[in-house]
């Protein structure tokens, strides 16, 4: 919705030749891919006058290719190129006129699709900065501009589903992420639970199709397995540290962002290793190896080395390194590469009571401390490039009971997955409570393991709880964010 704004504003299918200006970063990628394949523009990056010029010269001219140009800063732009292209400025002021510019430009906003539908309803100005920051607060959540909102989304999310590919399948953890997390904020009576469970079951098929595959990816956008992503940060990054948030789902992301005031960052996301256990998945994270490479893989015994191993192999002395489990540390002179794992959300997690409204409603608490705020801005300071992600998230999930009598089952804490060794009789339990059985991709082979449905897991029968450990879109697929930048006005 919001890109359809932006392709009527810069005149996309109308002129062949685009120069956008956008210093604020507005047009995300999504909308430039969007540009790119169905309107055939080649999309440029405007970021250094001379390699612009040979680019000009020696194709650009001689072609009669569509192009758009963005500029994402207040670079000088020679008179001949302008004259051959079409110029268009885009900024909160164009885009909002009935907005606080100021205003907008230093909050956060959760969705420009949402500000544009909000915007669009709004019939009188309030541009002081009081008004707007009533606006971005409140009346950008009321029902009509939501109930508007949520059908973009579901429209967005029907599309997808026909390209039903690992790319896709992140983009729509992001957009339900995105209406889940509407729907807590704002008590929004309508569920999700058909349009959940569709999803679920495609993406199950999905990832016994094509997740195998994700392994052979490069990581030189991005990681799309977890287990690539010191890859992606050892190439981009001489001096990177690492924030795991264990648990961390996307819809928790969306929380924080509420509250890291004067901080910017580039969204991205990427599949956890399957089963979503935290031994599993987070040793893959820090040694950048799958789990049948390693040791110990059921096992946290060994995170530390194995982080401060990979770290060397790409360079860096032991002394550089450091590893730490939770906000309190020192940064010394020595440091070059850090790992910090914080356990808050995971801790949120097994102790919830109250489902996903309480989850929300204690991440909110968590994020408001401020302490993830104060850690990015003290990794920041220090000259670090920050990378934040998470080893899994979680599910809401109903209890079906313990299954009892297993054989040999190897101990995790998830309430999610059975993994048995030596064990003949397992399709007993598989019948007994529903399990899928899992083929075990990237994982030693001489186990089994089961997985409870989406929206199960074992327990007291009855129980509403939070868990992770299984195939369910909002614990496989989790945020991997990179920040941008700190305001320390």
């Amino acid at each position: 919705m919001f890109c359809n704004y932006i392709i009527e504003i810069c005149g996309i299918g109308i002129y062949n030749r685009i120069i956008v200006s956008d210093y604020k970063r507005i047009i995300k990628d999504s909308c430039l891919s969007r540009i790119g394949e169905d309107f055939g523009y080649k999309i440029v990056c405007y970021e250094d006058i001379e390699e612009f010029r040979y680019l000009y010269e020696g194709e650009i001219k001689k072609t009669q290719d569509k192009y758009l140009v963005l500029i994402k800063e207040d670079l000088y732009l020679p008179y001949d190129i302008r004259c051959e292209f079409n110029l268009i400025k885009i900024d909160y002021k164009k885009l909002f006129p009935r907005l606080n510019a100021h205003v907008l430009e230093n909050s956060y906003i959760m969705d420009l699709d949402l500000l544009y539908i909000a915007h669009e309803n709004l019939y009188n100005t309030m541009d002081s900065e009081s008004e707007t920051k009533k606006f971005l607060q409140k009346d950008m959540f009321k029902k009509e501009n939501i109930r508007e909102y949520r059908e973009s989304l579901m429209g967005e999310i029907d599309g997808l589903l026909k390209k039903d590919d690992y790319k896709s399948w992140t983009d729509i953890a992001l957009i339900y992420s995105k209406l889940e997390y509407i729907r807590y904020r704002c008590s929004f009576e309508e569920t999700t639970g058909d349009l959940a469970y569709m999803l679920q079951t495609k993406f199950k098929e999905f990832i016994f199709r094509d997740y195998s595959s994700l392994s052979g990816y490069s990581a030189f956008n991005g990681p799309v397995l977890l287990n690539k992503s010191l890859d992606y940060i050892f190439m981009n990054s001489g001096k990177p540290a690492l924030i795991v948030m264990d648990g961390m789902s996307i819809v928790d992301w969306l929380i924080i962002c509420e509250f890291l005031e004067g901080i910017t960052y580039e969204y991205n996301s990427t599949y956890a290793i399957i089963p979503t256990i935290t031994s599993i998945s987070r040793q893959s994270l820090l040694s950048g190896k799958l789990p049948i490479e390693l040791e110990k893989p059921f096992s946290l015994a060994h995170e530390r080395k194995l982080f401060i191993q990979g770290a060397m192999e790409n360079g860096y002395k032991e002394g550089e390194i450091k590893y730490n489990r939770g906000y309190d540390f020192d940064i010394d002179c020595f440091d070059k590469c850090i790992c910090v794992i914080i356990n808050d959300i995971d801790d949120l997690i097994h102790s919830q009571k109250q489902g996903n409204p309480g989850m929300y409603n204690d991440v909110k608490l968590l994020a408001s401390g401020g302490k993830i705020n104060e850690l990015i801005r003290k990794l920041h300071s220090h000259g670090f490039d920050i990378y934040i992600t998470s080893d899994h998230g979680h599910v809401e999930t109903k209890t079906i009971g313990n299954p009892r009598n297993m054989g040999v089952e190897t101990e995790t804490k998830s309430k999610r997955t059975l993994i048995l060794k030596d064990f003949a009789d397992y399709e007993e339990i598989m019948d007994e409570f529903s399990m899928i059985e899992y083929p075990g991709y990237f994982l030693p082979k001489d186990f089994k393991y089961l997985l409870c449905e989406h929206d199960k897991s074992f327990g007291i029968k009855g129980d509403v709880v939070l868990s992770h450990g299984g195939i369910a879109i909002e614990e496989v697929i989790v945020p991997f964010i990179k920040i941008e930048g700190v305001d320390y006005e």
